[in-house]
């Protein structure tokens, strides 16, 4: 969450953006190789919550809409990446994925989180994959507050834009394109899900969908 704090100003000052970036970056990778490996290493302990049989079906929809957020996101023009503010002044910055919520990375991370911590049903997945959700969301909070207040193109992007998925299209500030997603995006989206759908087992040991034999 630092990058969303006026902290992350006061270092990029002092220390300049590069070595912010790669110190955050290699800061960043640590915090999730310790959290994985805290994760593995805490006690299964008993289930919060029973998950209903159609549950991991809904799941595998939803991690597929997380990925077409993530990667329209990635591979789409985002004016809330860093050195991205030029892309403000570009007339169709609101339309595709961006239609959908001003944060499609955050957000596709945090469904995954959650949709996960759901079918974990433990303390330690709610903690592993809760800490995920939460800086996703509250991470793209604030710094959306942030970039409120630097950038002057900012405020006619949330204007057309939403926080929350869909939103701004109930709304009547946006419309939905899939032409203006892109095809090939959600393409590669649906590429990648059924790749890990099938190779899940292998990588992580569970299956995420029931199999019968």
């Amino acid at each position: 969450m630092l990058p969303s704090t006026p902290l992350r100003g006061r270092l990029i000052a002092s220390a300049g953006e590069g070595p912010y970036l790669g110190a955050f970056s290699v800061l960043s990778l640590i915090s999730v190789w310790w959290l994985a490996s805290s994760f593995e290493a805490a006690p299964y302990g008993g289930k919060l919550w029973l998950v209903p049989a159609w549950w991991p079906w809904l799941k595998a929809a939803l991690i597929l809409f997380a990925l077409i957020l993530v990667a329209g996101g990635v591979l789409s023009p985002n004016p809330s990446s860093p050195g991205a503010a030029k892309l403000l002044g570009n007339r169709n910055v609101a339309e595709g994925i961006f239609a959908i919520t001003r944060h499609p990375v955050m957000w596709g991370i945090a469904i995954w989180a959650i949709a996960h911590a759901i079918s974990q049903a433990t303390v330690r997945g709610f903690e592993f994959f809760g800490a995920f959700a939460a800086t996703a969301l509250i991470g793209s909070w604030l710094q959306q507050k942030r970039k409120r207040a630097a950038l002057p193109g900012w405020a006619a992007f949330e204007a057309k834009t939403s926080f929350f998925p869909f939103a701004a299209i109930l709304e009547g500030r946006a419309k939905l394109s899939v032409t203006a997603i892109g095809w090939w995006r959600i393409a590669i989206a649906v590429i990648v899900w059924a790749t890990i759908l099938h190779f899940h087992y292998r990588l992580f040991g569970a299956q995420p969908l029931p199999i019968h034999t």
